[in-house]
């Protein structure tokens, strides 16, 4: 048996980090900050695509996710937490599966998180955006977490 976690909204809330890092952004590039509303709405997608849908240039973008990034490393475990009962799930999970992660998020970053909640050790694969060419919710980044795991699956990405 395999359990894939997500992790924001499942595992960890970084809301604050994500917030602190997007106006962190629009601060050095001189740009009007959208809501915090308008931010939160968009958690969960790659990080090219919520600045896209925030407003930013498609020219730019990769600017304001550079910028993102630099900053969301610094501050990441400092504002991010484990969501209640989190920790209990994913070792209960892990003693009857073979767990990993799939996430939007870095997987640079993400391990990071996991060693510092003192969780990376009971996941065998972890699958961030630097993983896939198509992220969530696309089906690849889940058919490579199975891969990873050694199982063969007969659907190709061309059948999701």
């Amino acid at each position: 048996m395999i359990i894939l976690f997500d992790l924001d909204g499942t595992l960890i809330d970084s809301t604050d980090a994500i917030l602190e890092s997007f106006h962190n952004s629009f601060d050095v590039h001189k740009h009007k900050h959208p809501s915090d509303e308008e931010i939160k709405a968009l958690i969960g997608y790659p990080l090219d695509i919520m600045y896209k849908e925030l407003g930013i240039e498609e020219s730019v973008v990769w600017d304001y996710v550079d910028t993102y990034k630099e900053h969301y490393r610094v501050i990441s475990c400092e504002k991010t937490h484990l969501l209640e009962c989190a920790k209990e799930a994913v070792k209960l999970a892990s003693e009857i599966a073979e767990i990993g992660i799939v996430t939007t998020k870095t997987g640079k970053y993400s391990q990071v998180l996991m060693e510092h909640f003192g969780l990376m050790e009971y996941f065998k694969v972890l699958i961030g955006r630097e993983h896939v060419e198509n992220p969530k919710p696309h089906a690849e980044p889940i058919l490579n977490a199975l891969k990873s795991f050694g199982h063969c699956w007969q659907r190709s990405l061309d059948d999701w």
